[in-house]
């Protein structure tokens, strides 16, 4: 008797551009992560269901019939559980409705010197957070607008996505921003202290922080808003650590 060999991905990583395509019809037609995990693990390792019964699943690949047991599904299912997670979605959809998608991370392309302004980031961090307020789909069509551009790189002044493309530009960002926290832990730590204020003291910071990057002169923020979004960051981010490290040196002088 041959042996079977049934593989998955096991990762968002992993995934081809057409299984993530797949993936994310799967997430936005069906609400039971079950019923998505036993259509991927049924499409993933290319097996035909001949007949299901209360004790497993008789299934054909490669011309041979084999029976697989319940307890052996449930454990291949689980093996996707990282599907649940959109934040550890490393991967994403490279192209949309024809555009092309940016950096990955929202980085400096070093080949085509291209790269996400501090404006836009700031653009695109509001639609993100306004969704999440009103679940209002039309901010992430612009969300959107901004992540996949044009081969000139120009955007489009109108983007309607589609329910699967939807729920890819959400997981993607919110990958990107779990990324951002990481990486800037200083400027990031307010949002950390209270989830349920987090994105408004985010926005708040912004305002603050783009006064202190400018120095307070309005004729900057024009020069400021164009810097490369991790090179602003990565500046705000340093600002963070030397106004923590100010209250912990001089307590009541920050009081």
């Amino acid at each position: 008797m041959h042996t079977v060999n049934l593989t998955c991905p096991t990762s968002w990583r992993e995934l081809s551009q057409q299984q993530l395509r797949y993936v994310f019809y799967l997430l936005a037609t069906f609400a039971d992560l079950t019923v998505v995990k036993t259509y991927m693990f049924v499409r993933f390792t290319g097996i035909r269901v001949i007949r299901r019964n209360r004790f497993g699943w008789q299934c054909a690949k490669g011309g041979q019939v084999f029976y697989i047991q319940l307890w052996q599904i449930h454990s291949f299912i689980q093996q996707l559980d990282w599907v649940g997670s959109y934040e550890t979605m490393d991967n994403r959809l490279d192209v949309v409705q024809g555009l092309h998608a940016v950096d990955p991370l929202l980085q400096l392309n070093p080949d085509t010197g291209r790269y996400v302004p501090f404006d836009d980031y700031l653009y695109m961090e509001a639609q993100y957070q306004h969704f999440h307020n009103s679940r209002d789909e039309a901010h992430i069509d612009r969300l959107a607008s901004f992540l996949y551009r044009r081969p000139d790189y120009s955007r489009v002044s109108e983007l309607s996505l589609t329910p699967a493309e939807c729920l890819a530009t959400i997981a993607w960002y919110a990958h990107v921003k779990l990324v951002m926290a990481a990486a800037f832990p200083h400027f990031f730590r307010k949002a950390k202290a209270d989830a349920d204020t987090a994105d408004l003291s985010i926005l708040e910071s912004y305002n603050v922080q783009l006064r202190a990057l400018t120095d307070g002169d309005v004729t900057k923020e024009h020069a400021v808003k164009q810097l490369d979004c991790w090179r602003a960051l990565t500046e705000l981010d340093a600002k963070a650590r030397e106004a923590e490290e100010f209250r912990r040196k001089f307590p009541k002088a920050a009081q």
